[in-house]
């Protein structure tokens, strides 16, 4: 592929991310009448455990979906500087693209509309158990004492406590769900397809790991060979590139829908023309987003 080529794809990411990247702007907020609006009076008058909730329980929720999204936004823009860096190979865009997948998937499941004030803190406490359980795993491969871990990481008997002390459930890891009261988080392997599903692209995702892993049938899309399989030179696939832009595009359009819906917010500006030019990018004929 030629400079200009990847430069085409880089534009279309950067593009993206200022499109939606709107939408973590520190003023943007519920507006009255919306379905977080209404969580937000629920959780005023909500007496569980230690008492009346109040708002920030559930806002520190929004909060995590809108941190995870955010990372993502930042993935895209590296992303592309990628694009234009003088790569041989489509391999660390993919890598990226996975990446930017599955922290786009958290923050879509936190904003589904329709859980109410404590299943929307439910979810959280169902992703800050995952994140306790990889932290306390972190720590103790770095070599950090038990003592300690609560200095490196939040520790699961700190996330239990929380909940209790908000009079819900313990959260708990069943097999590869994690789960407090009514809430079941699924594993990433799920969430991300299920995610992509409503926009077409779960295919390209499923063989994204591979190249994650350095798996030499994904290494082997990165390089022209011969029929005896020896390695001839690095080359940027085009269809493998346009599945990885393709997916961390869309990726990035699933979380702004559920937010936008949950907020009550307008489209942000742009997002209508957007629709087409990822399609003229991608050349992607499957479902896609809708303009609503």
């Amino acid at each position: 592929m030629t400079p200009s080529e990847l430069a085409r794809y880089a534009a279309h990411l950067r593009s993206t991310v200022e499109i939606f990247g709107v939408l973590t702007d520190p003023q943007v907020a519920p507006r009255s009448g919306s379905t977080a609006d209404q969580e937000l009076a629920e959780a005023r008058t909500l007496s569980l455990g230690d008492g009346i909730w109040g708002e920030d329980r559930v806002r520190t929720a929004y909060q995590a979906a809108l941190m995870s999204y955010t990372a993502a936004l930042d993935e895209s823009l590296a992303m592309a500087a990628v694009l234009t860096g003088g790569v041989r190979t489509a391999i660390p865009a993919v890598v990226l693209s996975r990446s930017i997948a599955e922290v786009c998937s958290q923050a879509w499941w936190l904003l589904e509309s329709g859980l109410g004030a404590r299943g929307r803190v439910e979810r959280l406490q169902c992703l800050r158990l995952r994140s306790a359980i990889e932290g306390e795993r972190a720590a103790e491969a770095d070599g950090t004492d038990r003592a300690d871990w609560a200095q490196y990481t939040e520790t699961q008997a700190q996330v239990r406590e929380y909940s209790l002390r908000l009079g819900l459930d313990e959260p708990r890891k069943d097999a590869y769900v994690h789960v407090c009261g009514s809430q079941r988080m699924p594993s990433v392997s799920r969430m991300v397809p299920a995610m992509l599903s409503d926009v077409g692209v779960e295919a390209a995702y499923n063989i994204h790991s591979g190249f994650a892993h350095g798996e030499i049938f994904a290494l082997w899309q990165g390089f022209e060979h011969s029929n005896d399989g020896r390695l001839i030179r690095p080359v940027v696939n085009e269809r493998t590139l346009q599945g990885a832009v393709a997916v961390a595009a869309r990726a990035l359009y699933c979380p702004s829908a559920r937010l936008s819906d949950l907020f009550g917010l307008d489209r942000p500006p742009g997002q209508d023309d957007w629709v087409d030019e990822h399609d003229a990018v991608t050349n992607h004929v499957t479902q896609q987003p809708t303009r609503s």
